[in-house]
């Protein structure tokens, strides 16, 4: 970002004496009093743990070019205090006008599983051709995606974003935001049911980034799962390129062949790539990504390159060898839909091999908690495992889905002392080990401590 501060207050409707400062440039935005630099401008955001304008006075203290605020803070002196109806819109408007003035093609994702994984992967691809800004790790949200839209330099030829949402009006908050040329939407699954409801209400939350799409656009959705077509039907002026994991009718679609390969069809044409994962689960992942680069022009081999260069982020399906072990850390969260996905990634690794289960509780389910839990259990069954180390409060229901079959290899863990107890007792020799659990649980911790005193 860059930009003189009377344009800043402008773009956000703040009014404040700039003592003669109008033409002082602003670089960058600080959301924490203690990141701020010479020349930032600090946003007194105030959430339900803190209140950002608690912190204006040592924001200045370390220079701040300026302060925004919706409070009156007479205390401060000599720095123009911004004052604005609400500093988490203020931050919004100011990211937009930032995407309209500086964003070349800025290109939106969403859905329910894999959106970081697949931001980092089109991110990879297109850096192979093009010079790329994406958000960091999942700044997705009302706060995250102005952040990161503020942290590009303009000088970009793709803005690549994120967007994450828990509630009906996320997505219209975000899309006045970002204002896409081009949107992806993953797939959709029961996540965030508390709010959204059930699954017609996550594809049509999900959807309403396809209303903030600029008049030339693209919008790219998964066929495979009948609740986008419906929502895609019911906006007809826009234009939809479908891509698919399963369908042949999708104008794109991924199909797994040899280890870390992939068959690409595209229209007419036939294409092999070669990738560092070895996940077939991330066919849809790679069939938006490989759409997207070919429709913005990239040739074969040029996509091929960014493939050779990309890394999946940590966290997501993140596997590793330790001696006898093949380690998959997916610790950053959990649903359903990623749950069974890293459920059938780790029976793939293990080709027949001990398959070892550290699980936690998957949230914000709503009603349909007990029963995606049960489902878990069944789904458990149908995979197998040699042991099943478990922290929560649905353990009860996971094993109602498992029914009688293989009570004797689950252990239930209160906590990473009684993990680490208990696969001690166990005192296995090697195999495959699936770490995942929501993040309330903290599973990475369960796998830091695996990492420290069980691998030799």
């Amino acid at each position: 970002m860059k930009l003189k501060l009377e344009e800043t207050a402008m773009a956000m409707d703040a009014s404040g004496d700039l003592h003669g400062l109008q033409e002082r440039m602003v670089t960058r935005v600080q959301t924490d009093s203690r990141m701020v630099s010479p020349g930032d401008l600090f946003f007194c955001l105030q959430g339900l743990r803190f209140d950002g304008h608690s912190f204006a006075r040592e924001a200045v203290l370390r220079k701040a070019a300026a302060v925004v605020a919706h409070k009156p803070l007479p205390e401060l002196r000599n720095v123009p205090v911004l004052t604005v109806d609400n500093t988490l819109r203020a931050l919004g408007r100011l990211g937009r006008y930032w995407r309209q003035k500086a964003g070349r093609r800025v290109i939106g994702i969403t859905g329910s599983a894999g959106k970081t994984t697949t931001k980092e992967i089109l991110s990879g691809v297109l850096g192979a051709g093009f010079k790329v800004g994406k958000n960091y790790q999942n700044w997705n949200n009302q706060v995250g995606l102005p952040l990161s839209l503020l942290g590009f330099t303009g000088r970009e030829d793709f803005w690549i974003l994120e967007l994450g949402i828990n509630s009906h009006a996320d997505m219209d908050d975000l899309g006045e935001i970002l204002l896409p040329d081009a949107a992806v939407i993953l797939n959709v699954g029961p996540c965030h049911l508390q709010e959204l409801g059930d699954i017609d209400g996550v594809a049509a939350a999900k959807a309403r980034i396809l209303d903030y799409l600029r008049p030339e656009h693209k919008a790219l959705l998964n066929m495979d799962y009948p609740w986008l077509q419906k929502e895609a039907l019911s906006r007809p002026h826009t234009n939809i390129i479908w891509f698919s994991a399963e369908n042949p009718q999708a104008a794109y679609r991924v199909r797994p062949s040899a280890k870390g390969e992939y068959i690409l069809y595209a229209r007419d044409t036939r294409y092999r790539f070669r990738t560092p994962f070895q996940l077939g689960h991330l066919c849809e992942n790679l069939a938006a990504v490989l759409a997207l680069a070919l429709e913005y022009g990239m040739s074969p081999q040029n996509v091929q390159k960014g493939l050779d260069e990309t890394s999946l982020p940590q966290q997501r399906m993140s596997i590793t060898s330790k001696g006898p072990w093949t380690l998959i850390d997916d610790t950053y969260n959990a649903n359903p839909m990623s749950m069974q996905a890293a459920l059938e990634a780790a029976e793939n690794l293990a080709s027949g091999q001990d398959i070892f289960l550290v699980l936690g509780d998957m949230a914000e389910l709503g009603r349909t908690e007990k029963e995606a839990h049960r489902e878990l259990g069944r789904s458990l069954k149908r995979i197998g495992f040699t042991a099943l180390f478990y922290c929560g409060h649905n353990l009860q229901e996971v094993q109602k889905g498992l029914n009688s079959d293989l009570q004797d290899r689950v252990h239930p863990v209160e906590d990473i002392s009684a993990f680490l107890s208990a696969w001690k007792k166990l005192g296995p020799s090697g195999g495959t080990i699936l770490f995942k659990g929501s993040r309330k649980i903290g599973m990475e911790k369960f796998l830091q401590a695996f990492h420290a005193g069980c691998l030799r």
